[in-house]
């Protein structure tokens, strides 16, 4: 089961996931991000990973391409509480910025 939890800060729309993020539950969240991207024009996203207990090896190309609608929208993503062996898996070295906590996001992000 997949939890988010929404905070909006500045402008900047920080999307806490917890739980598990599968195959199964992947539409809820892309759906989501698809309203706030395209229906409320939110450009700036934190996507805090730090309190997911599992993510399924199968959304990788999901996620990426999630992250590609962002990008060609304008959009910038800081992505938080990912391992080092996720992020490389992940890619996007130079587009995606990582960081340790939310707070870090401010310093990268800037409306």
């Amino acid at each position: 089961m997949l939890e988010l939890e929404l905070d909006v800060r500045k402008g900047i729309l920080f999307m806490r996931l917890e739980g598990e993020l599968n195959h199964s539950n992947f539409c809820d969240f892309s759906d989501e991000l698809n309203y706030l991207l395209y229906q409320q024009g939110i450009h700036f996203f934190v996507l805090n990973f730090y309190e997911l207990k599992n993510i399924d090896q199968t959304v990788f190309s999901s996620l990426q391409n999630k992250l590609i609608e962002i990008f060609l929208s304008c959009g910038k993503v800081v992505l938080c509480g990912l391992t080092d062996s996720l992020k490389k898996r992940l890619g996007f070295q130079r587009q995606v910025l990582y960081v340790n906590n939310e707070r870090e996001a401010f310093k990268y992000l800037d409306i």
